[in-house]
């Protein structure tokens, strides 16, 4: 099937959301391990480069210019499945790609009774090439922010800087808001996103489900496009361009 008028035109970088991949497994935020090759294939066979999430938050700034056919691959969560399956497949086709992580599983908050939602331990985060994967946060317990205090917030992030920091694991400044949820009063969203500049977060995702603008109007609520288990290879070129599959 011909899927070249469905690419990328320039406009912004398409940012992925990904989580589980596992075989014989296809949900909402499970891909099998042949999915996900077959996508990252298509990427490539089009002329894609994947960019590493410093990169990209440097174009998102207008520090940088972006390349013709930019990508950001971020994977939610931090699964250990991401380690045995996605890994040898970046490796192979020389992309990388963002993982970010839950504070408490530097804790130790494994789920290891659960292999499909098992989340890597610091030996095993610390074991990942940043050419490869670079990490970033997640929340420290996957707080819900829409429901959550903003002094609370402010405590999860600092948390997830400290433990980083003390199993001295490289850590990008940038968030991936748990659930996609942000504060629903404006007020409160502001003073949030001033607290982030304060601390050196450089930049925040959501969901959105769009292409994301380049250089980002804001730096804070830089879109993504969820990427789920049941897409086609079809699918997957449409949301591509468009963020979603009925865009109009």
């Amino acid at each position: 099937m011909n899927l070249h008028w469905l690419v990328n035109k320039g406009k912004g970088i398409p940012v992925l959301m990904y989580h589980r991949i596992w075989p014989n497994v296809q949900d909402r935020i499970t891909q099998t391990p042949e999915q996900l090759l077959e996508q990252l294939y298509f990427l490539k066979r089009n002329g894609y480069r994947s960019l590493t999430l410093p990169e990209y938050i440097e174009i998102a700034k207008g520090n940088q210019q972006a390349p013709e056919k930019g990508v950001l691959i971020t994977f939610d969560d931090g699964y250990y499945n991401n380690l045995t399956y996605v890994y040898p497949l970046l490796k192979e086709l020389q992309f990388t790609a963002t993982i970010f992580v839950i504070g408490d599983s530097l804790e130790g908050n494994l789920s290891l009774e659960d292999p499909l939602n098992r989340k890597m331990s610091v030996e095993e985060l610390k074991t990942l090439d940043s050419k490869y994967f670079q990490l970033a946060m997640h929340g420290f317990h996957h707080e819900n922010f829409s429901t959550t205090s903003l002094t609370d917030i402010q405590s999860a992030l600092v948390k997830t800087f400290d433990i980083f920091q003390h199993h001295q694991i490289p850590l990008v400044r940038a968030l991936a808001y748990p659930y996609g949820a942000r504060p629903e009063e404006k007020r409160q969203f502001d003073t949030l996103k001033q607290w982030m500049r304060n601390h050196q977060i450089e930049a925040a995702f959501r969901i959105g489900n769009r292409v994301s603008t380049i250089p980002s109007p804001d730096l804070y609520e830089i879109k993504r496009i969820d990427i789920q288990g049941n897409d086609s290879i079809r699918s997957f070129a449409i949301k591509l361009q468009k963020g979603r599959l009925k865009p109009f």
